[in-house]
């Protein structure tokens, strides 16, 4: 898929003018692998409320490192997933030293009205 990545805004919907770009792992969830068959899934306290009252006020979009399979399997685990307007994925990051970097301007979204809740500082590199 090539840049821009999200479709046009709803300009029809006047409340939401902002994007807010949520990170996965380490933001709303962890995962912590047990061994190599299992793992534990943990929901951040109070995730799924903060979607729901975020998703009247902003278009929320997560965009995570993970796979596709691995972030739609841990967000099937949230009650208000439905909240979501977007979801980017590892082949929507550029790869840069060994991580992988979310390049917002790729989005189509003016960035000037996009914010950006992630908790590795890489991210925000370009």
């Amino acid at each position: 898929m090539k840049p821009p990545y999200l479709p046009p805004m709803n300009t029809l919907d006047g409340r939401r003018k902002y994007t807010l770009v949520l990170d996965l792992d380490e933001t709303l969830l962890h995962f912590e692998e047990l061994n190599d068959n299992e793992g534990q899934l943990s929901i951040r306290p109070g995730a799924d409320s903060f979607l729901k009252l975020m998703s009247s006020h902003f278009e929320l979009v997560i965009f995570t490192a993970g796979t596709e399979e691995y972030a739609d399997w841990a967000l099937e685990f949230m009650e208000n997933v439905s909240c979501l307007s977007h979801r980017l994925y590892r082949q929507h990051a550029l790869p840069f030293k060994g991580y992988y970097v979310k390049d917002l301007s790729r989005i189509g979204r003016e960035l000037t009205k996009t914010i950006i809740v992630d908790n590795i500082a890489e991210n925000f590199a370009l």
